[in-house]
C-alpha cells in the first residue's frame, strides 16, 4: 500500500455537508521507545464544527480515517473508518494549517479501535501498540494538513515538483511537431498552386519555426512529395517528411524530439466555379530524449527518460474565389477546421537519485481558422500573396501528468494546462517561377502570443511533369 500521496490540494472530505473539512497526516515513530513501529494516519476533520468530546462516540467533524502500522508485529495492517469505536478530543485555538503538534491549545485527540488485541489507542503524544503483547509505544511527532510529501532525499520539494510538471512540455511536442508542416507549407491547398500546364509535380520543402516570448522552442521539418490529378478537378498528393523540436528547459534540462510523418491531401473544385475543398490527414511517430534537471542535496541532478510520441492530425478547410479587388489585390476568404490527437507512451526515467516514473497523455486538440488572402499577379511570373487568420482552440486543458516517483511511494498528479484560446497570424507568400516548369515558393507568418510558433517560414520547390 502506498502511504504517501500527493496533491496540490488539501483533500476536500467524502461528506459535502463539512464546508471546512480537511485531510490531516499523522505520523508516529517509535525511536523513543526502542522500537522502529512507524504509523501513518489520514485523518479528516471540519475544522468549522470540531469541538471538545468524551463518551462513546465517532463526532460527526469526524469525516474519514484510514492508517497504516509498520513494523509493529501483530498489530501491522491497515485499518479504516469501520475499525474507530470512539474519538476523543481536547482543544482550543488550534491554527489547523499549520503544524498542530507543539501548539499550545492542543491537548489531543485519542482514536480508540474496535479491536483493542492489536490497537488499544491512539492518544495524545503517543500510539500503544500490541497492548495483550510487547505494549509497543510510538510518539506523535506531526499532526499537519495532508499536503504534498517529498520523496526521500528531496531537499526542495517544490522544485522537484517544477522539473516533473516540464513533462508536460513531451505532450506538447507532438501538437507543435504536426502543426508546423500543416500550417507552415501546407498552409495553402495544393491546387492554388501554379500546375504549369502539367497534371502532376513533385515538391520538396523545409519549414521552421520558433518561440521565445512565453517558451524557448525551436523546430523544423522537412518532407518531399507528388501529387497529380486523378479525376477531373479532383488532386490528391503524398508526403512523407521528418521534424525535430528541441527546448531548453530548467537546470540545464533538456526536450529533444526527433520523428517521421506521413502527410496526404485530396483537393476539389466544383465545375465551373473557383472554390477549392481540401482534405488533409497526417500521421507522425516521434521519439522523446528528456533529461529533466532538479536540486538535490544543494547540487543539481538529472534523470533520463526516453518515449516515444503519436500524432494525428486531420484538416478539412473551403477557399472562396476572390470576392472583391483593391489596387490590384485579389480578396478571397478561407475557413479550416482541424483535429489533432496526441498520445505520449507511458515510461521511466533512468539515472539521478530521484527518477520518476509517467503514465500515459492522451488528449485532442481543436482548432478553427476563419481568414482572408489577398493575392496580387505582377506577371506571368511572380505573385504575391498577403494574408491574416484568426485562430481559435475549441479544447479546453490539456491532458494531466500523472505518475509517481521511482520508489512508487509518492505519487502524483498534475493537471494539464489550458490553451491560449485565441491568436491572430500574419503571412506572405512569394510564388516564383524559375521556369516553365519549375515553381520556387516562400512564405513566412508571425504570430500573436498563442499556441502557434511565434515566427515561422516556409520554402518549396515544385517542379511539374
Amino acid at each position: 500500500m502506498k502511504l504517501l500521496k500527493t496533491s496540490f490540494l488539501l483533500a476536500a472530505a467524502a461528506a459535502t455537508s463539512h464546508a471546512g473539512a480537511a485531510d490531516f497526516r499523522l505520523e508516529y515513530s517509535g525511536a523513543n521507545w526502542g522500537n522502529s513501529a512507524n504509523v501513518v494516519a489520514i485523518f479528516g476533520l471540519d475544522t468549522n464544527t470540531i469541538a471538545n468530546t468524551m463518551g462513546l462516540q465517532i463526532p460527526a467533524w469526524v469525516t474519514n480515517f484510514s492508517m497504516t502500522i509498520t513494523n509493529a508485529g501483530a498489530a501491522n495492517g491497515s485499518y479504516t473508518f469501520s475499525d474507530l469505536r470512539e474519538v476523543y478530543f481536547s482543544g482550543s485555538s488550534l491554527d489547523f494549517s499549520t503544524e498542530v503538534v507543539g501548539q499550545p491549545g492542543f491537548n489531543g485527540f485519542t482514536f480508540w479501535t474496535v479491536d483493542t488485541s492489536k490497537v488499544w489507542a491512539i492518544g495524545p503524544s503517543n500510539i500503544e501498540l500490541n497492548r495483550l503483547g510487547l505494549n509497543l509505544r510510538a510518539d506523535l511527532i506531526s499532526f499537519a494538513p495532508n499536503g504534498p510529501q517529498a520523496p526521500s532525499g528531496v531537499v526542495d520539494f517544490a522544485d522537484w515538483m517544477s522539473s516533473v510538471n516540464n513533462q508536460n512540455r513531451v505532450y506538447a511536442a507532438g501538437i507543435t511537431l504536426a502543426s508546423l508542416p500543416l500550417e507552415g507549407a501546407h498552409h495553402r491547398p495544393m491546387m492554388s498552386f501554379d500546375r504549369m500546364g502539367k497534371d502532376a509535380q513533385f515538391w520538396a520543402t523545409g519549414d521552421f519555426g520558433s518561440s521565445s516570448r512565453v517558451r524557448d522552442v525551436k523546430v523544423t521539418s522537412g518532407e518531399m512529395g507528388v501529387n497529380k490529378d486523378i479525376a477531373p478537378n479532383t488532386l490528391a498528393g503524398i508526403a512523407i517528411g521528418r521534424g525535430q523540436q528541441n527546448q531548453d528547459l530548467a537546470l540545464d534540462g533538456s526536450n529533444d524530439v526527433i520523428g517521421n510523418y506521413v502527410l496526404g491531401e485530396i483537393d476539389y473544385r466544383p465545375f465551373g466555379s473557383q472554390w477549392i475543398v481540401s482534405l488533409l490527414g497526417m500521421i507522425g511517430s516521434w521519439d522523446a530524449k528528456i533529461n529533466r534537471g532538479y536540486s538535490n542535496s544543494g547540487s543539481t541532478d538529472f534523470s533520463f527518460g526516453q518515449t516515444d510520441i503519436i500524432s494525428r492530425s486531420a484538416r478539412l478547410r473551403v477557399d472562396a474565389p476572390v470576392l472583391f479587388s483593391v489596387g490590384g489585390f485579389g480578396f478571397s476568404p478561407y475557413a479550416s477546421y482541424a483535429v489533432t490527437q496526441t498520445v505520449v507512451e507511458a515510461y521511466t526515467e533512468a539515472g539521478g537519485a530521484l527518477p520518476a516514473s509517467y503514465d500515459q497523455q492522451e488528449h485532442n486538440a481543436t482548432e478553427a481558422r476563419l481568414g482572408v488572402m489577398a493575392t496580387k499577379v505582377f506577371d506571368e511570373k511572380l505573385k504575391l500573396i498577403v494574408s491574416v487568420e484568426g485562430i481559435h482552440r475549441f479544447d479546453g486543458a490539456g491532458p494531466a501528468l500523472t505518475g509517481q516517483d521511482i520508489t512508487g511511494s509518492v505519487g502524483f498528479s498534475l493537471p494539464g494546462q489550458a490553451p491560449r484560446p485565441d491568436c491572430v497570424r500574419l503571412g506572405v507568400d512569394v510564388d516564383y517561377k524559375l521556369a516553365a516548369d519549375l515553381l520556387l515558393n516562400v512564405s513566412a507568418h508571425a504570430s500573436t502570443v498563442g499556441e502557434v510558433a511565434d515566427v515561422s517560414g516556409a520554402v518549396s520547390i515544385r517542379r511539374a511533369f
